[in-house]
């Protein structure tokens, strides 16, 4: 049997023949490597799709029902509106940040129609700023947020008619800035490339030393974790030249805990 499934992940650099080549055979191995164990089924990339960014690809085998719950619970998939919950937990990554001056909007790859779930600043303000009245802007400086950073959101209301979502950070994400500040650790943010390739210059530039932990969000989104005294916009003025298609944000503890004073 065949499955087909749009995935999370968007890729939003490819400008190029060479480049889309290149990030094909760096995706399908990245797949590979989420579904070891299941050599009677194999996975080919159908398309990217021009809309929205997202590869749909094939699942074909024995077992294609196991991996397609794998890549989806590991990745994450391009889900209908008329399946978001109330309630729900979902992926999503920040888009068109400072756009509006009313919330942040987070991109959680929901389909027919596309929505995309809105922050308000009443629930930044609660949740980032112990219910201070900061300016959306003052939030996005505090944080560095930029497109692409990486939310969980939690759903609070649907208005279906409306086809419009408003939701709330969800704790997993609020968990990580308490981390952050509480252990007093800088971090930095970087989309546009992958952790291996990260890792790869990071090492080269001789900063391997100052990381605790690369977390990965998504294929193209890394949350880096620094030790003590370790110097983010330092480290990025460093690495920055090497990695020409990424974005970075920095998240510095001092700088969000201002938010609450």
């Amino acid at each position: 049997m065949v499955k087909n499934l749009v995935l999370f992940d968007k890729i939003y650099f490819v400008s190029k023949k060479k480049q889309k080549e290149d990030i094909f055979l760096r995706y399908l191995k990245y797949l590979g490597e989420k579904v070891k164990g299941f050599p009677d089924t194999s996975l080919k990339i159908k398309k990217l799709r021009d809309f929205d960014k997202r590869f749909e690809i094939t699942i074909s085998g024995s077992e294609e029902v196991f991996v397609s719950n794998i890549l989806k619970n590991e990745i994450g998939f391009v889900k209908e509106f008329k399946e978001i919950k109330e309630g729900g937990i979902y992926k999503g990554t920040l888009v068109e940040v400072g756009g509006v001056g009313f919330g942040i909007f987070v991109d959680c790859a929901i389909m027919n129609p596309p929505v995309d779930v809105l922050i308000n600043l009443h629930s930044l303000r609660d949740q980032l700023c112990k219910g201070r009245e900061k300016s959306l802007p003052e939030i996005i400086e505090a944080y560095d947020f930029i497109d692409h950073f990486p939310i969980e959101v939690k759903i609070l209301k649907i208005d279906k008619e409306k086809h419009e979502i408003q939701g709330e950070i969800a704790q997993s994400t609020i968990d990580i800035f308490k981390k952050i500040m509480d252990e007093n650790l800088e971090a930095i943010f970087l989309s546009g490339e992958t952790k291996g390739q990260f890792k790869k210059v990071i090492v080269r530039k001789g900063h391997f030393r100052d990381i605790i932990t690369v977390k990965r969000f998504g294929f193209l989104e890394n949350l880096i974790l620094l030790k003590q005294d370790s110097n983010a916009p330092g480290i990025i003025s460093r690495i920055g030249k090497d990695l020409e298609n990424c974005k970075f944000g920095v998240l510095l503890p001092k700088r969000m805990r201002r938010l609450s004073k």
